[in-house]
């Protein structure tokens, strides 16, 4: 049987890039590898829309995460995080795992984040830091308007930082137009590589942050690593080579598409999967769905894991469970990166087969009819 992944991540690879990372590893000191590695940086700067060039580390983009912490802030600072799922308690326990004080905005896990509440809330809470959000939370399939944020954030000081591991080249995000300091992303998600890879966007506020900032960290030393990049076109030590040639393939493949096109296919990508779910009877999670993964709610009287194992065993297809509270209460489909209108034909099709098999009311061939629908809409 065919396998296929319909996970938020790892996702789905282009064949070429898989062809690439298997290659013979290249030397990170030899001229070859320079050129790629420069090559893939400023295509990076691309995707994140920013002029500047984003950090790569070999590590998930937790690590990421966790580097933004330790390179950003310093001992005992008071930093403010948006908590609205799995991915935003993770940035909340980074950052007391450096000693830093957290005062956390709570948001319900099925709605986005209101800029204006949040800002009203913040104003209330005293000097703060840094201001730590997910653009696309995963463990949810939410969608949080980081766009709205930084707008009100505009001239107040504090650093932006946010998660874009699932939403950087999925949704619209513009670094720089937006006023953003740092923007996380893996290499496993829209990118469309193997996991491994963390990158890092940041801005000019954000660098001088570095500068004073007096948190421990050495692989991870973002000055040290900048320096090392700008001298020649190099890591500062050995990364994960085959793995920077595979991303280096996905990012030309992005640019031949073109990034607004790339953000487009992924629109109707969750306007589809979204359409087919409803025609089968089912319900979102998330009022305010993101474009990366959907979330959905199992029918009254069917488990999740009856769901998930009979996709895996009659059809080769795995999806995603719920995470910490949401654990046996929710699916999840992911559709970011490597994913085409045939994809969410086969994983709706599979799903309204699945649902007939476990004995629910489901007429042949509507889900799928719905998908074609939503794809083009």
């Amino acid at each position: 049987m065919k396998s296929r992944l319909f996970a938020p991540g790892p996702t789905m690879v282009p064949e070429e890039t898989l062809a690439a990372v298997g290659e013979a590893p290249m030397h990170h000191r030899s001229p070859e590898f320079r050129a790629l590695y420069k090559e893939g940086t400023e295509n990076l700067s691309y995707v994140y829309q920013t002029a500047g060039a984003p950090l790569v580390f070999s590590s998930s983009g937790s690590g990421g995460m966790e580097a933004t912490v330790a390179n950003l802030f310093s001992r005992g600072e008071r930093v403010a995080v948006v908590e609205a799922g799995w991915f935003g308690l993770r940035w909340r326990q980074i950052c007391e795992a450096f000693g830093l004080e957290v005062l956390s905005y709570h948001v319900p896990p099925e709605e986005g984040t209101d800029a204006d509440d949040l800002l009203a809330w913040l104003e209330k809470q005293g000097e703060v830091r840094g201001l730590l959000l997910t653009h696309s939370e995963t463990s949810t399939g939410t969608f949080h308007d980081v766009k709205a944020v930084a707008e009100k954030m505009t001239g107040n000081g504090v650093l932006i930082a946010v998660d874009a591991v699932t939403s950087l080249g999925v949704h619209e995000l513009k670094t720089d137009a937006w006023g953003l300091d740092a923007v996380v992303c893996g290499s496993q998600k829209a990118l469309m590589c193997p996991p491994g890879l963390s990158t890092i966007a940041l801005s000019e506020k954000a660098w001088k942050a570095v500068e004073r900032s007096d948190l421990p960290k050495y692989y991870f030393d973002f000055r040290a690593n900048r320096d090392s990049y700008e001298k020649s076109s190099q890591p500062r030590f050995t990364i994960a080579t085959s793995l920077v040639k595979g991303l280096g393939v996905s990012l030309r493949r992005i640019r031949d598409e073109g990034l607004e096109s790339v953000i487009e296919r992924h629109r109707r990508l969750g306007a589809a999967v979204r359409a087919g779910a409803a025609a089968l009877g089912l319900d979102l999670f998330s009022r305010n769905p993101n474009n990366a993964v959907t979330a959905i709610v199992p029918p009254a009287g069917v488990e999740v894991e009856q769901i998930r194992q009979a996709l895996l065993q009659e059809h080769g297809i795995r999806v995603a469970g719920g995470q910490g509270d949401l654990s046996g209460k929710i699916f999840r489909i992911g559709h970011l990166g490597y994913y085409d209108l045939g994809d969410m034909l086969t994983v709706i099709g599979a799903l309204e087969a699945v649902l007939a098999g476990l004995g629910r009311p489901v007429e042949p061939g509507q889900g799928v009819a719905a998908v074609q629908e939503g794809w083009g809409r």
